[in-house]
């Protein structure tokens, strides 16, 4: 199964971008949903549509936010985006299918 990543609104989209050009999937929540969606909402399209969602917003840690849906998280809000996105594509080296994901991965532990 192929990864999707959708990038939430607290990430730069210059992470989605750089996801892109490494051939993995990845769209920003201003290019899906509306400027400001909430994450409910956020939550809603990931899971309709395949998304692995990758935020910054510790609201996703609660599983009453994100429900089913998968987390990329990383709490180090000074990572710039190719390191981001550097370690998301290292998870998906490691684990290449989105279903055997853990409900979050700290990808702060990734490097």
């Amino acid at each position: 199964m192929e990864y999707r990543v959708l990038v939430d609104e607290n990430t730069s989209p210059r992470v989605a971008e750089t996801l892109r050009g490494k051939g993995i999937t990845a769209e920003h929540v201003h290019g899906v949903l509306s400027q400001g969606a909430d994450d409910d909402s956020i939550a809603t399209f990931a899971r309709t549509n395949g998304y692995v969602v990758l935020t910054h917003d510790a609201d996703f840690l609660d599983m009453e936010v994100r429900d089913d849906v998968p987390v990329f998280y990383y709490a180090d809000d000074t990572m710039d985006t190719y390191a981001i996105a550097d370690r998301v594509a290292a998870v998906i080296e490691l684990v290449p299918d989105p279903t055997d994901l853990p409900p979050v991965v700290n990808v702060n532990e990734w490097e």
